[in-house]
C-alpha cells in the first residue's frame, strides 16, 4: 500500500497550504521596508486572532512555546518572589520547572492527571500562600486533554491575591476555546504550530495593560527574552533580534486565510465540532475519554498498548497520532481537533483507528463512523 503521510497530532498540527506557500517565498531581509510591511500585517492579524482590546499588546518571539513561557515568567518576577503554580500534567509541570530553575519560591496546587482543578481547593491554597507575584497555569493541558477552569481561578485569585499576575499557557487554548485577556489574564502564551497551523518556531504573548505597566520594574535576569526591547522594536514594525522570516510570512498568510473563513470564532467552532464528532465514535466504541473535563483541542483515548498501535499506523498507513506522555505513555492515544482539521479528517482517523484496533486484536462495542457522521451531517444541510 502507498503511504501518504498524514498528521493529526496536537502539535505540530496539519499545516495550512497557504502558510507553507508564503513561507517558501519569503526571501526578504528583516531590516527592510518590505519586511516591516509584512511584520505589521502579521501582527495586526495576530491581534485579531487574540481578539485584543485597546491597550493590550502582542509580542512575537522566534522560539518554541516554552520560550514564550520563560519570557512571560522572567518579565513578571524578581529574585525571591513567590509564584503559585497549578499543574496536572506534563506541560503544567513545565511552569514548575521554569520557576525552580530561576530560584523562585514555589507554592504548588496539584490535581491528578486527567482531572481539572478543584476550585475550593484552589481558593484555600491561594488564601494560605504568602504574597504571590505570579500565578502560572494551563488553559488546556495537552498531555491529558483536560481543560482547566482558568477564568474562575483567575477571579478567585483576584480576591485572594489582587496584585498577582496571571500567566496562562494557552498554547492549545487560543484559537481553540473562547479565551481572551479580558477574561482576567495578564499573559496568554500561544505557539505557531497549534491552532494557526503553521510550522513550529514562533511563540506569541498576549499582554494585558497591567502586565505592560510593570515591565520596567526590577526583574529576573533577561536578555533575549526582554520584552521591553521586543515591544519597542515591534513599534517600528520589526523585531529586536533576527526573526524567523519565513514563519512571519506564514503567520501573515494564516491570519489572512482565517479572516476569509470567518475569523477566530469559526476556528473555535470547528474544533468543538470535530471534538464532538470524534467523541460520538468514542461512545460507540465504549472506550473512555481520559480527560474528566475535556477541552476541544484533542481527545485522549484510554488504550492499553497504545505504542504498538500508533507505530503500526505510522509505519504501515502513514498516519501520525500522539501517544500518552509521562506515566500515560503506552496507555493513551491523543487525536487532535484543533487548527486545520475538518470533518473528513475526523472520519478518516476514526476508520484508521478501527482498522488498527482490529489488526491488534482489540475489540470495540460497535463501529464509530456512523455516529460521527450524524454529528458532521449538520454541516451539509
Amino acid at each position: 500500500m502507498l503511504l501518504k503521510p498524514r498528521l493529526l497530532t496536537p502539535g505540530p498540527t496539519p499545516l495550512l497550504p497557504e502558510g507553507l506557500a508564503a513561507q517558501s517565498l519569503a526571501t526578504v531581509h528583516h531590516r527592510t521596508p518590505e519586511f516591516r510591511a509584512l511584520f505589521r500585517s502579521a501582527r495586526a492579524g495576530l491581534r485579531r486572532f487574540y481578539r485584543l482590546d485597546e491597550g493590550e499588546e502582542v509580542a512575537i518571539l522566534s522560539c518554541s512555546g516554552t520560550g514564550g513561557l520563560e519570557a512571560a515568567l522572567t518579565n513578571a518576577c524578581a529574585p525571591g518572589d513567590t509564584v503559585l503554580v497549578a499543574h496536572a500534567g506534563k506541560f503544567g509541570e513545565r511552569w514548575l520547572k521554569l520557576a525552580k530553575a530561576y530560584g523562585l519560591a514555589v507554592v504548588e496546587v496539584k490535581a491528578p492527571y486527567g482531572a481539572a482543578f478543584d476550585l475550593d481547593e484552589f481558593r484555600a491554597a491561594a488564601q494560605a500562600a504568602p504574597k504571590v507575584k505570579a500565578f502560572c497555569v494551563q488553559e488546556h493541558e495537552s498531555s491529558t486533554g483536560v481543560r482547566h477552569p482558568v477564568k474562575e481561578m483567575a477571579a478567585i485569585l483576584r480576591e485572594m491575591q489582587p496584585e498577582a499576575l496571571v500567566l496562562v499557557d494557552a498554547i492549545t487554548g487560543v484559537g481553540v476555546h473562547d479565551v481572551k485577556l479580558s477574561d482576567g489574564f495578564d499573559v496568554l502564551v500561544c505557539g505557531s504550530q497549534k491552532a494557526l497551523a503553521i510550522q513550529p518556531g514562533l511563540a506569541f504573548l498576549g499582554l494585558s495593560k497591567r502586565y505592560l505597566a510593570q515591565l520596567d520594574a526590577p526583574h529576573l535576569p533577561r536578555f533575549y527574552f526582554d520584552l521591553r526591547n521586543e515591544l519597542k522594536a515591534h513599534e517600528g514594525d520589526g523585531t529586536a533580534w533576527t526573526p524567523a522570516i519565513g514563519l512571519v510570512a506564514a503567520l501573515d498568510a494564516a491570519c489572512r486565510w482565517l479572516d476569509g473563513q470567518g475569523g477566530v470564532e469559526a476556528l473555535i467552532a470547528n474544533a468543538a465540532l470535530q471534538a464532538r464528532a470524534f467523541r460520538a465514535a468514542l461512545d460507540a466504541w465504549a472506550l473512555p475519554n481520559f480527560a474528566k473535563a475535556p477541552g476541544h483541542a484533542l481527545t485522549g483515548v484510554s488504550v492499553e498498548g497504545s505504542t504498538r498501535i500508533l507505530k503500526s499506523l505510522r509505519d504501515k498507513a502513514g498516519l501520525s497520532l500522539a501517544n500518552g506522555q509521562g506515566e500515560m505513555e503506552d496507555h493513551m492515544i491523543r487525536v487532535a481537533h484543533l487548527g486545520y482539521v475538518d470533518g473528513l479528517d475526523t472520519l478518516m482517523v476514526i476508520q484508521a483507528l478501527e482498522m488498527a484496533f482490529h489488526a491488534h486484536g482489540m475489540k470495540v462495542a460497535r463501529p464509530g463512523g456512523e455516529a460521527a457522521q450524524a454529528v458532521l451531517a449538520e454541516t451539509l444541510r
